[in-house]
């Protein structure tokens, strides 16, 4: 169940100027409980999933949430391109919750991850946001020479997502070998280095899902390469990296590396590993404003 986590960390796409919050009513949980955490990341092993009309989100921020409701599943597809959350109170940054809810009739994962999470935060946490746009700073990836080590993918050696079971049912079944596409699977292999295996990824994928998530700012795709490619890479974690995760689920933050690790930065291995580059540059941002927020109430 650690897909879905890649994709939180990570999205907006066009069509987040609907997503700001309206009047029209929408589909709600009908039970739904809160707790705060405060041993997330002391290895009880907890890990995010659901089952038909039930969802399950341990350990997450409130910020985190709200990458997710209003940005990662405010649409009918996935989003690709990770959201900016600004504002709001500090707490919704430092206080991790619990939140398991009781959907009626089957929703959907993206259902209960988006409108259902939405009504949800609004109603218990008092949440209310608007969607802004600004200039930022961001990073261009393009490729670096004519020819960038990228392998493609081959056909039918990837799953597709199914975004409407994502979370209900496996996208691969039980003994298929094969890789779900568009999903990664990032590990640490010696608690410095990040280790990840990117399947049937676009460009614009990679850009939004995977190095948005671990650099400090979004990711833009000016390849221009079309088609999709299977990644592999190994970086060394530093200050620029952020959003870290691990074993599908996000980590604290991770401090800059000893001077006698050993290993590439992002910037790096991007260059010498696949060809690509990543180059800073300013771009219009779709961004998430907290106006309002307050902690929980009781169950």
């Amino acid at each position: 169940m650690a897909r879905w986590v890649a994709f939180a960390a990570l999205a907006v796409g066009a069509v987040l100027a609907s997503h700001a919050q309206t009047t029209t009513p929408r589909p709600a949980f009908e039970v739904a409980s809160i707790k705060p955490n405060t041993t997330c990341y002391n290895g009880d092993g907890r890990r995010a999933g659901s089952s038909p009309g039930r969802l399950d989100l341990p350990c997450l921020t409130v910020r985190g949430l709200i990458r997710m409701a209003y940005g990662a599943f405010a649409g009918e597809t996935l989003n690709t391109r990770r959201i900016e959350v600004m504002g709001g109170p500090h707490w919704i940054d430092t206080d991790h919750y619990d939140i398991s809810a009781k959907a009626a009739g089957g929703a959907a994962g993206p259902q209960m991850m988006g409108p259902m999470l939405q009504a949800l935060l609004e109603d218990r946490f008092q949440v209310k946001v608007h969607i802004g746009s600004q200039d930022g700073p961001a990073y261009a990836l393009t490729v670096l020479k004519d020819n960038p080590k990228l392998q493609r993918t081959k056909e039918g050696s990837c799953v597709p997502i199914d975004l409407t079971n994502m979370l209900t049912a496996p996208a691969v079944k039980p003994g298929d070998p094969r890789p779900t596409c568009g999903v990664g699977r990032p590990r640490n292999s010696n608690g410095v280095t990040s280790v990840s295996d990117w399947y049937g990824m676009t460009m614009a994928e990679f850009a939004g899902r995977m190095l948005s998530g671990v650099v400090d700012r979004p990711v833009i795709d000016k390849t221009a390469l079309t088609g999709q490619f299977d990644i592999h890479i190994e970086f060394v974690r530093d200050h620029t990296t952020g959003g870290a995760m691990l074993n599908g689920q996000p980590i604290p933050d991770v401090a800059a590396p000893p001077d006698d690790s050993a290993g590439p930065s992002i910037f790096t291995a991007l260059e010498t590993q696949l060809g690509l580059k990543l180059s800073p540059t300013k771009a219009p941002v779709d961004v998430i404003i907290v106006d309002h927020a307050e902690k929980p109430s009781a169950n």
